[in-house]
């Protein structure tokens, strides 16, 4: 029913406020002095090893890439087929990249 969808609606979305919340708490942890510190100590003697391991986690980013695209244009052609606006629009959420706003974060 509509209100059951409102009720779903509004709970997914304070959700979401609460992991961006939680999200920015840990970004200024990240950032704080005594982490900075920290990683100034130990992350010296780990750069060889996260070269290696940023290499594998590349090519499976990529091979994620080329799987979610190709999965969008199957449910784009099977909206086109059926003529489903649901579909369609199931396709775009697909296309998009549901982390694109953490992964600029972290880069950030």
């Amino acid at each position: 029913t509509c209100e059951q969808k409102a009720t779903d609606f509004e709970a997914r979305q304070q959700l979401r406020a609460e992991e961006l919340e939680a999200i920015t708490k840990a970004i200024e942890l990240i950032s704080s002095s005594s982490v900075r510190a920290n990683a100034e100590k130990h992350l010296p003697s780990l750069a060889q090893e996260s070269a290696s391991v940023a290499l594998a986690q590349l090519r499976s980013a990529n091979a994620m890439q080329a799987r979610q695209a190709r999965v969008a244009a199957y449910l784009r052609n099977q909206a086109r087929v059926h003529s489903s606006r649901v579909l369609s629009a199931l396709a775009e959420r697909v296309a998009d990249d549901p982390f694109a706003k953490v992964k600029k974060m972290i880069k950030d």
